[in-house]
């Protein structure tokens, strides 16, 4: 028998700044890839008009490989309530706030089309493709400007009621912590987020104790790329600012542990290359706080799709929807 056909899915990525676009097959494969620019992200027609573009495209490219497209999968950051396909709160995409993004794009695409919020899609694409492989249940969280997260649970993609599981950033690490924009107090991403890691760097070196190549930075320049860079070089505040992140990354994780009884959590998003000083932190805290021997030892382990993670979830979302 001849080798069986393999079907693609679409998967677009909306960024911030960006749009990421390809086809996915169900091997893991990612073929036509492309990365263009977002010029506006305030406007919803033009980001209409830019994901039907590469929706296009992409399967244009499908037709001339002579490929079988399953679906369009696409993801963007922002709450996306699952029943109605809109997205709320879309802070970095003005344009998509609010708007019946499902709706539109089945108008415009003239077929059913597949949504999913960004860490959910990184998620799921962890799940076919990358570190979650193996694991019908563990947690994603992407560190960056902001924690998202994303939960695989008995094999799918979990989103909760209304669309808006998984929100890990929120979760209080702190309940005399600062106030955080969502309304409470001492969440993770105040501490663990960029502003917060960048906060813990300020602080330390303002008390002096501990000379760094990070004073010489303006203060205004200074991001987590500059703390991993110097904690690589063998920086000692750099690694203390990882270190410190990483014990609120580990408090956090315990509730994770605690309440959902992971095989494993998959880490990822820029500040998660960091790597052995916060990824030690981490794994320190949970061992000296988490209930029983089985919870002490759920691997915390870096994901491994990179910054293609949402676009081949899309991709896969669009293959399997099931799994969504």
């Amino acid at each position: 028998m001849g080798r069986q056909p393999i079907r693609w899915g679409i998967g677009i990525d909306v960024g911030g700044s960006s749009i990421k676009s390809g086809l996915v097959g169900e091997d893991g494969t990612v073929e036509a890839f492309a990365q263009h620019r977002l010029e506006r992200v305030d406007e919803a027609g033009l980001l209409l008009n830019a994901i039907s573009g590469e929706a296009t495209r992409a399967r244009q490219q499908a037709e001339a490989l002579g490929f079988e497209v399953a679906g369009v999968g696409v993801c963007a950051p922002g709450s996306l309530e699952t029943a109605t396909g809109i997205i709320h709160k879309a802070p970095n995409l003005p344009g998509l706030d609010r708007l019946p993004l499902r709706d539109r794009l089945t108008e415009a695409l003239a077929g059913p089309i597949h949504l999913a919020n960004d860490v959910n899609a990184a998620a799921l694409g962890e799940s076919c493709f990358g570190a979650g492989q193996g694991h019908r249940h563990f947690a994603m969280v992407a560190l960056g400007t902001g924690i998202g997260g994303g939960l695989i649970l008995d094999g799918r993609l979990y989103t909760g009621a209304a669309g808006f599981a998984a929100e890990i950033g929120h979760i209080v690490v702190d309940p005399d912590g600062p106030a955080c924009p969502c309304g409470n107090v001492g969440c993770l991403e105040r501490y663990a987020g960029a502003a917060g890691i960048v906060e813990t760097a300020r602080r330390l070196l303002a008390d002096g104790d501990i000379e760094s190549p990070l004073a010489a930075l303006p203060e205004d320049r200074l991001t987590p790329e500059h703390i991993s860079e110097a904690a690589a070089a063998g920086d000692a505040l750099s690694r203390q600012v990882l270190a410190e992140t990483g014990r609120w990354l580990g408090i956090a994780f315990i509730t994770l542990i605690n309440l959902l009884d992971p095989e494993c959590i998959v880490l990822g998003g820029g500040v998660a290359q960091a790597g052995a000083p916060l990824f030690d932190a981490i794994r320190s805290t949970l061992e000296g706080r988490t209930m029983s021997s089985t919870a002490r030892s759920v691997p915390v382990v870096a994901a491994r799709l990179g910054t293609q993670a949402g676009m081949v979830g899309a991709g896969a979302l669009a293959l399997w929807p099931e799994r969504g």
